[in-house]
C-alpha cells in the first residue's frame, strides 16, 4: 500500500523544485516495420516534474515510441536510460518495475467487474496487495478532487468513457507510476472533461511525477505541456519550451509547407435541393442506463445540405445518430431515408440506401482490427455484391491511401498495426466513398491531425455541393460545427432546442442554448 499512501498526496498544491537530471533519456531509437521506418534515430529526454507533449500528425511515430518505452515493441537500434542506468525493456512488466506506465485511448477494463475490483485486479497482477476499503477510499477522494465522479462499487459497464479513462489513470498511479505515458488517452474526451484531466496531470507533475502526453492536437500541448517534442515521418523535428513558441510555430514544425493549407474560415454555403434525404420525426430513444436520452427530436436534411448538431457531450447526440443508422433501437417516432421508413430496420438495410456512417470511436462500430486495410474496404456491400473482386478492391484501396495519405506499408497490412489516426483515415475514406445519398457522422474528425481534419471537412462540403449528398453530423467541437454547417441544430438534454442558419448564427447564442 506504499504506492497508495504516496499517491494520495498528488493533489497537494505545493510543488517541489524540478530536477535538471532527466528521469528518462532516449538515444537514437530506430524501429523498422515491413516496408516502413517508423522511427529513425529518435532522441529525447523526459524530466522529473514536467508534462512533456509528444506531438505529430497521424503516423508520425508517436505511439511507436511510447510502445517501445512500455515494452510492447523492441527497438532495432538505440538506447533507453532510466534514472541514470541503461535498461532493456522487454515487456510491460519491465516498464512497470521502472515506474513507466502507459494509458491508451481504449480503456482496458473488465465491464462485468466493479471499478474497485478492476483496480485491485490490476494491482495484484503485479504483486501489489491492496485492501478493498483503501482502494475505494482513494478512488472517492481522487475522483472528487478531479471533478469526475466515480463510484468505486459500480460496475464498469455503467461508466462513461471519461470515467473509464480516469479509472485507468488512477490504476497507473496506484501501481507507482513515475512516468505516466498518456497515448492519445484524452483524445476522445469533450473539452470540459479534458480540462479536468489537465489539472489532474498538472498536480501529478507538480509532485515530481513525469507525464508524456502523446497527441496530434496542438492546443492540448499548448494548454498543459512544459515542453513539446515534435515528430514528423519518424524523426524528431525539435523540442521547444511551450511558453516560448506560438501555435503557428508548432504547426509549421508538424506540417512544414502543409501548414499553409490549414484554415478555419467558414466553408462555402451549400444550397440544398427541395428533396428530403433524411426525416426524423418525434424520436424517442433510450440510453445506456434505461432512461430517455433522446426526447421527441425532429429534424430534416435536404439533398446537398450539411446539418451540424452542436451540444455538450452526453446530451443525446450519440444516441440520436446511432438510432438513425440503425445501431440503437427507436422507442417512439420515425426515421425516413429517401422517403423509406427505416425505423428499427437495422444498419444493413440503412447502408444499402447509400448511407455512410462515421462513428467517433472507429474500433467499436467502424473497422475490424484483425483484418487488413483492403478487407475493411471490401466489407461493405457498396464495394462487394455477390463476390469479391479483389483486384478492384485493391485499386480502390490504393486510391484512398494516396488521397487521404494513409500511412500503411501495404493494402494487406492488418489495421491493428496502424496508428489511431490512420485507422480513422481508413474508416473516413471508406465512408465518404460509400455515402452516395446521405452521410451521418459523430465527431467525424476528432482522431485526425489538424491538416487531415481540415481536408476531411472540405471533402464533406464538396460531396454536399457537387454530389448533392445530404450530411448530418454531431460534433462537440464548436469550431467544426461553424466551419462546416449550412444549418446548425442545438441539442440539450435530448431535445432540439435551437435551429440556426449557419451564416447568421451567433456563437454566443448557440453556446447559451448548449448549457442552459
Amino acid at each position: 500500500m506504499a504506492a497508495i499512501a504516496q499517491s494520495n498526496k498528488i493533489f497537494s498544491s505545493s510543488s517541489p523544485p524540478k530536477e535538471e537530471e532527466p528521469i528518462v533519456i532516449i538515444k537514437n531509437i530506430t524501429k523498422r516495420f515491413p516496408g516502413v521506418i517508423a522511427l529513425d534515430k529518435v532522441s529525447m529526454d523526459i524530466r522529473r516534474g514536467e508534462v512533456h507533449a509528444l506531438l505529430g500528425e497521424n503516423g508520425a511515430g508517436k505511439s511507436t515510441l511510447v510502445k517501445i518505452l512500455y515494452g510492447i515493441y523492441t527497438p532495432d537500434e538505440g538506447e533507453i536510460i532510466v534514472e541514470g542506468k541503461s535498461v532493456k525493456i522487454h515487456d510491460p512488466m519491465d516498464a512497470i518495475k521502472l515506474g513507466i506506465i502507459m494509458v491508451s485511448q481504449s480503456p482496458q477494463l473488465i465491464d462485468s467487474l466493479t471499478v474497485a475490483e478492476n483496480i485491485i485486479l490490476g494491482l495484484q497482477k503485479y504483486g501489489i496487495l491492496a485492501p478493498v476499503s483503501r482502494v475505494e477510499e482513494y478512488i472517492r477522494k481522487a475522483s472528487k478532487e478531479v471533478g469526475i465522479k466515480v463510484d468505486p462499487r459500480v460496475k464498469v459497464w455503467h461508466l462513461s468513457y471519461t470515467q473509464k479513462q480516469l479509472v485507468e489513470i488512477l490504476r497507473a498511479i496506484l501501481l507507482g507510476a513515475k512516468v505516466l505515458l498518456l497515448d492519445e488517452a484524452i483524445t476522445y474526451l469533450p473539452l470540459e472533461e479534458k480540462r479536468k484531466f489537465y489539472k489532474f496531470i498538472r498536480a501529478f507533475a507538480d509532485k515530481g511525477g513525469s507525464v508524456v502526453l502523446i497527441t496530434h492536437k496542438i492546443y492540448e500541448a499548448m494548454d498543459v505541456a512544459d515542453r513539446i517534442t515534435v515528430l514528423r515521418l519518424g524523426r524528431v523535428v525539435g523540442t521547444v519550451d511551450r511558453n516560448k513558441v506560438s501555435i503557428e510555430d508548432v504547426r509549421k514544425m508538424m506540417f512544414g509547407e502543409r501548414s499553409a493549407e490549414i484554415t478555419y474560415e467558414r466553408l462555402p454555403t451549400s444550397k440544398p435541393e427541395p428533396r428530403t434525404v433524411l426525416e426524423v420525426k418525434d424520436l424517442w430513444v433510450i440510453g445506456d442506463f434505461g432512461e430517455y436520452a433522446v426526447k421527441g427530436a425532429s429534424l430534416e436534411v435536404k439533398a446537398g445540405e450539411v446539418v451540424g448538431i452542436a451540444g455538450v457531450a452526453g446530451n443525446g447526440q450519440k444516441e440520436l445518430i446511432q438510432a438513425i443508422v440503425g445501431i440503437r433501437k427507436v422507442d417512439k417516432g420515425r426515421v425516413k431515408i429517401l422517403g423509406t421508413d427505416v425505423t428499427n430496420k437495422g444498419t444493413k438495410y440503412v447502408r444499402k440506401l447509400g448511407v455512410g456512417y462515421i462513428p467517433d470511436i472507429p474500433t467499436r462500430y467502424g473497422v475490424s482490427l484483425d483484418n487488413s486495410v483492403e478487407e475493411n474496404i471490401a466489407i461493405l456491400p457498396t464495394f462487394t455484391k455477390f463476390y469479391i473482386n479483389w483486384g478492384k478492391i485493391r485499386e480502390i484501396t490504393m486510391k484512398l491511401i494516396k488521397e487521404y495519405k494513409i500511412k500503411t506499408p501495404d493494402t494487406r497490412t492488418p489495421v491493428k498495426l496502424l496508428s489511431g489516426g490512420n485507422i480513422m483515415k481508413v474508416l473516413v475514406s471508406r465512408e465518404l466513398t460509400v455515402a452516395t445519398k446521405l452521410l451521418v457522422a459523430y465527431n467525424p474528425t476528432r482522431a485526425l491531425d489538424e491538416a487531415t481534419a481540415i481536408k476531411v471537412r472540405k471533402i464533406i462540403k464538396e460531396k454536399a455541393m457537387k454530389e448533392r449528398v445530404g450530411v448530418l453530423f454531431a460534433s462537440e467541437d464548436l469550431d467544426e460545427v461553424f466551419q462546416l454547417s449550412d444549418k446548425i441544430l442545438v441539442i440539450n438534454s435530448g431535445k432540439i432546442v435551437g435551429v440556426f442558419e449557419a451564416e447568421k448564427a451567433k456563437r454566443e447564442e448557440v453556446e447559451k442554448l448548449m448549457v442552459m
